[in-house]
C-alpha cells in the first residue's frame, strides 16, 4: 500500500525534478525485507550539486484510533516532536508530574511511545532506539557499538544502525517489526521531515514553481502530508537565491491482528507440513505444542514419536562455521542455548543424518523446518543402508588422526625421558577444536570437484604442520649432537618441523637397529642421509635401508607439505605438482573425491602411528642402555 496515490497529488509538485518528493510520497508503507524506522541528516548542509537536502525520520507507537484522534494536531514534524524522548518533571494544569522517555503526549489526550526517534541536537546528532524493541525480539548486539543487533536463534541480522551517504539510518527486518506490532497491538506512526533547497534555479524552474502550501491525506487513509512551497528566497548572508520546499509527512502502519494460530506466524502451513517415514508422510506438528483453534486436521499418517526421519547431510552446511551454532561429530545441531536437535540424532555414513520425528518437532524451531524439509529423503532400504554405512564417517577418520597425534605426544615424551631430556611442551600442540580440525569434519558433498580435495588436504597439512613444535625436537637432537638439528650441507641451516621429526625418527630407528653408543649417533645419522659414507659397505647398506624406510613412513606427511606449497590455498596453485605428489602416494593424478580424502586421512594416521611406535620401541632400547 502506497503512502499517497499519485492521482491525488497536484501535478505542479512533480514538475521540477530537483524539488520532487515522489520517491517519498508514493513509496510503499512497508518494504520487504527491510523497513526504515529512522533517519537523520548527519550534516545540515547535505549538498549534492545545486540541491541542499535535510532529512529526519522518527517512528512512534500509537494505540488503535490514535492517528485519527491526533490528526488535526499533526503539523510541522519538528514542532510536534521537539520534546519527544526527553524525560523530566512537567507542570500541567497546576499539577506536577514526571513523564518518562517512553511516554509522549503527542496531542492531548493521545499518548505516543517513541520507538526510533531523531535526536538532532545531540553531539553528534544521532538516532535513539527504544530498548523494548530489542528486549521483546530477544536481539543481541554482535559487538559493542557495532550498531547491528541479530537474532541468535536464527543467526540473522534484524536491526541495523548504519551510515548511508550523509544519513544515519535505522532499519529493521519487516517480519520482526510486524511481529512486534502484532504483540503490542499498536500502530507504527512514521514522522518524516524532508527539505530541498534548489540554489540558483534557472528561469524555467522559477516559472514552474507554485508558491502554495498544501495538505494531503485523511484520517481514514492513515496519512497526512504537509507541503510548504516557499518559493524563491535569498541566503541571509549571501547572494545565492534558492527555491525551497518542505515536506512534513505523517503516516501509520497498522498492526496485524493478534492470533494464537501459529500457522499465521510462519511462512508455511504447519498442519500440512510432513516428513517421510517408513510408514508414510507424518506431520511433526503432532509433537509440537501449538494452538489449533480451528481444529485443523494434520496431514499424513499417525506415526510414532520415535519414527526415524532422514536428511541429506548437506542440511548441516547451513550451520557449520556459522556464529552461535555447533555441529557435533554425530550430526547433532545446537544454537547456543536457544534450540538443539541433539536427542536420537546420528550420522549415517557420509550421506545422511537421522533423528526421530518427535525429537525433530521439539528440537528444531518452526522457522528452520522449511530448510530441513528440502533435504528430507525417503528412508533407505537395507541394501542402501549397508552401502552408506560401509564408508568411514569423516569426523571419525579425523578423530583417528587426532588420536594418533596424541599417541605421538605420549611416545615422544617417553623417548625424551629415556634420553634424559625434559621438553617444556608437547611435540604436537594442535587443537581438536581449532578451525582446521573443525573444517576437516564438515560435510563433504558427493559431487564436490577436486578443489574440495585439495582444500581438505591443505587443511590437514595445516592441522599437522602448524601444530608441530620445533623446540622440543631441537632439544632432543642436541642431546646426541650439537648440530644434529641442522642440515648437513655447507649452510648448516636449521631444519623445519617436518624434517626435524623425520630426523628424530631416523635417529630412533638407528638406536633400535644398530644399538650404537650415543657418541656415534650423530655421524651415523649423517651417513644414513647420504652426506658421508661409512667405511664398512654392509653397515652403509643397512643405514640406507633405515633411511628409505623412514622416507616411506613419512610419505603421507611429505605429501601434506607438498600440498601446502602447490595446492593453491595459500600459494599460487600448481595442479601439476599436486598431481605428481598425489601419484607418489598412490593416489590418482586427479579427479579426486571423498573416498580419496578418506584414504589420505587413513595414510596420515598410519604414518603418525608408525612414528609413535618407532619412538616406543627405541625408548625401551635407551632405557636398557641406561
Amino acid at each position: 500500500m502506497e503512502i499517497l496515490r499519485q492521482s491525488d497529488t497536484p501535478a505542479h509538485l512533480l514538475n521540477i525534478p530537483e524539488l520532487d518528493f515522489s520517491e517519498t510520497l508514493f513509496a510503499k508503507r512497508l518494504n520487504y525485507p527491510w523497513v526504515r524506522l529512522g533517519a537523520l541528516s548527519v550534516s545540515r548542509a547535505n549538498r549534492r550539486g545545486p540541491v541542499e537536502e535535510e532529512y529526519m525520520q522518527s517512528a512512534l507507537l500509537l494505540a488503535p484510533g490514535g492517528f485519527a484522534s491526533a490528526f488535526d494536531a499533526l503539523g510541522a514534524v519538528g514542532n510536534v516532536l521537539w520534546m519527544v524522548g526527553q524525560p523530566g518533571v512537567v507542570h500541567s494544569e497546576g499539577e506536577i508530574k514526571y513523564e518518562p522517555f517512553y511516554q509522549f503526549e503527542i496531542a492531548p489526550p493521545v499518548t505516543a511511545e517513541p520507538l526510533v526517534i531523531s535526536m538532532p541536537d545531540g553531539e553528534p546528532p544521532q538516532l535513539f532506539i527504544n530498548p523494548d524493541l530489542c528486549l521483546f525480539l530477544q536481539l543481541k548486539e554482535r559487538n559493542g557499538g557495532s550498531g547491528i543487533w541479530h537474532d541468535p536463534r536464527r543467526q540473522v541480522d534484524v536491526l541495523v544502525k548504519r551510515k548511508e551517504n550523509e544519513l544515519e539510518v535505522v532499519e529493521i527486518r519487516t517480519e520482526y517489526l510486524l511481529r512486534y506490532l502484532q504483540a503490542r497491538q499498536m500502530s507504527l506512526l512514521v514522522a518524516l521531515y524532508r527539505q530541498f533547497l534548489f540554489f540558483d534555479p534557472p528561469a524555467e524552474a522559477r516559472d514552474a514553481f507554485v508558491k502554495e502550501d498544501l495538505t494531503l491525506g485523511t484520517p481514514a487513509e492513515g496519512v497526512k502530508a504537509i507541503l510548504e512551497n516557499w518559493g524563491l528566497r535569498q541566503e541571509a548572508l549571501g547572494e545565492a537565491h534558492y527555491l525551497q520546499r518542505r515536506l512534513h509527512l505523517w503516516y501509520q502502519i497498522e498492526p496485524p491482528e493478534r492470533s494464537a494460530d501459529v500457522s499465521e506466524t510462519t511462512t508455511f502451513d504447519i498442519f500440512s507440513f510432513t516428513l517421510p517415514t517408513r510408514d508414510g508422510p507424518v506431520a511433526p506438528a503432532r509433537w509440537k505444542h501449538v494452538s489449533n483453534p480451528n481444529q485443523q486436521s494434520l496431514a499424513g499418517v499417525s506415526g510414532g514419536f520415535m519414527d526415524s526421519v532422514y536428511f541429506r547431510q548437506e542440511v548441516l552446511t547451513k550451520y557449520e562455521g556459522a556464529a552461535g551454532y555447533n555441529v557435533s561429530d554425530n550430526g547433532s545441531v545446537s544454537c547456543s542455548y536457544y534450540w538443539g536437535l541433539t536427542r536420537s540424532t546420528s550420522r549415517v555414513g557420509n550421506e545422511l543424518v537421522s533423528t526421530s520425528i518427535g525429537d525433530f518437532a521439539q528440537g528444531v524451531p518452526l522457522e528452520e523446518w522449511p530448510h530441513w524439509k528440502q533435504y528430507a529423503v525417503e528412508p533407505p532400504d537395507a541394501a542402501g543402508f549397508a552401502v552408506i554405512r560401509s564408508e568411514t564417517q569423516i569426523p571419525e577418520a579425523v578423530n583417528s588422526v587426532l588420536d594418533a597425534l596424541q599417541h605421538l605426544n605420549v611416545a615422544f615424551l617417553a623417548l625424551c625421558d629415556a634420553a634424559g631430556v625434559s621438553p617444556n611442551s608437547d611435540l604436537w600442540q594442535g587443537s581438536r577444536d581449532g578451525l582446521a580440525a573443525r573444517q576437516l569434519k564438515w560435510v563433504y558433498r558427493t559431487g564436490s570437484d577436486e578443489d574440495e580435495f585439495l582444500k581438505r588436504a591443505t587443511l590437514a597439512s595445516t592441522l599437522f604442520l602448524d601444530g608441530l613444535l620445533v623446540p622440543p625436537m631441537r632439544e632432543f637432537l642436541c642431546r646426541f649432537g650439537e648440530q644434529l638439528h641442522q642440515s648437513f650441507d655447507k649452510t648448516r641451516s636449521p631444519l623445519g618441523s617436518r624434517n626435524l621429526l623425520q630426523r628424530v625418527t631416523l635417529l630412533a630407528m638407528l638406536v633400535e637397529r644398530l644399538r650404537p653408543t650415543r657418541e656415534n649417533l650423530a655421524s651415523l645419522v649423517e651417513q644414513a642421509e647420504g652426506k658421508s659414507m661409512n667405511p664398512e659397505p654392509v653397515l652403509q647398506a643397512e643405514l640406507e635401508v633405515c633411511r628409505n624406510q623412514v622416507r616411506e613412513m613419512f610419505a603421507p606427511l611429505a605429501f601434506l607439505y607438498d600440498l601446502r606449497i602447490s595446492g593453491g590455498l595459500a600459494h599460487p596453485p600448481n595442479k601439476e605438482d599436486a598431481k605428481t605428489a598425489a601419484q607418489r602416494l598412490g593416489l590418482p593424478a586427479g579427479n579426486w573425491h571423498r573416498t580419496h580424502f578418506l584414504a589420505l586421512l587413513d595414510l596420515i594416521e598410519t604414518s603418525v602411528r608408525k612414528v609413535a611406535r618407532q619412538f616406543e620401541i627405541s625408548t625401551y632400547v635407551l632405557l636398557g642402555q641406561a
